[in-house]
């Protein structure tokens, strides 16, 4: 959730061109990073210098997530810093001389994902520690596309489940917790359970969200991972205090509760 990646700049088709200063420091303002090109070559100087790579680099270059008017204007923009950032490696600055197209790196072998148990392999009505670890490091390792057409999944499995959490009156932090939480609670049941797991019905959750059973107690290993997650948002996340919290875990207890009153025997 949180932890999510986000790293720009992997795809192909990008060439790495370097287009001098001052095109640079025009796509640096436009995607909303407050630096010029010379603290970009200071920035990147200091990185390869600790060992850091390029992904480290060029995220930190933002105070918030970067924009672009179209993916062409993307691509540029993240061609020149490609382009800079083989500069600074070869001992060249962002001044030092004319524009100089760089080859673009070969994009990095995608990791394997980690393998999963056979979907509904689970038996009785608790979603086992093991399985919660194993779902949950395999969406980590999704890609942003991979990882839509699972939520897309989720949408039309869960219809009436996924429309309860969006309309659920919390405040942003908490809405795009519960959410994710809901998409990945459902993602770790539906490989437990397989076709056991019914579809839940709008009225089932609504008669459950003011006072759901307790989570430990239907189901401790989402619990537990809940409660890890949400750890992890209060740390990133100031705003997000014990009442926004209570009401993010008081919502997914009860959509987890739906879901477990849906398994057949």
């Amino acid at each position: 959730m949180a932890k999510r990646e986000r790293e720009r700049g992997q795809q192909d088709g990008i060439e790495a061109v370097y287009e001098g200063p001052g095109v640079l420091d025009a796509l640096l303002a436009r995607a909303g990073s407050p630096y010029r090109a010379t603290d970009v070559e200071s920035r990147f100087r200091h990185a390869l210098e600790h060992g850091a790579g390029r992904d480290v680099a060029i995220p930190a270059l933002f105070p918030n997530e970067p924009h672009f008017a179209s993916p062409d204007d993307a691509r540029r923009f993240y061609g020149n810093l490609f382009a800079l950032w083989h500069r600074v490696r070869a001992g060249r600055g962002a001044e030092d001389d004319a524009p100089v197209p760089v080859a673009a790196p070969t994009p990095p072998e995608p990791p394997s994902l980690p393998e999963l148990p056979p979907r509904g392999e689970e038996r009785g009505h608790q979603v086992s520690p093991g399985l919660v670890e194993a779902v949950w490091r395999h969406l980590d390792a999704l890609s942003p596309r991979e990882k839509q057409r699972l939520r897309d999944r989720f949408e039309s499995a869960q219809p009436d489940l996924a429309a309860w959490v969006e309309a659920l009156r919390l405040d942003d932090v908490g809405s795009v917790a519960a959410q994710d939480l809901a998409f990945e609670v459902w993602a770790m049941m539906d490989r437990a359970f397989g076709d056991r797991l019914g579809r839940v019905e709008f009225r089932s959750l609504r008669a459950l969200e003011v006072e759901p059973p307790p989570l430990e107690q239907e189901q401790p290993a989402l619990a537990a991972y809940v409660r890890e997650v949400l750890d992890l948002v209060a740390d990133e996340e100031p705003g997000f205090g014990p009442e926004a919290r209570a009401q993010v875990e008081r919502a997914v207890a009860a959509l987890v509760a739906a879901l477990t009153v849906r398994l057949g025997s």
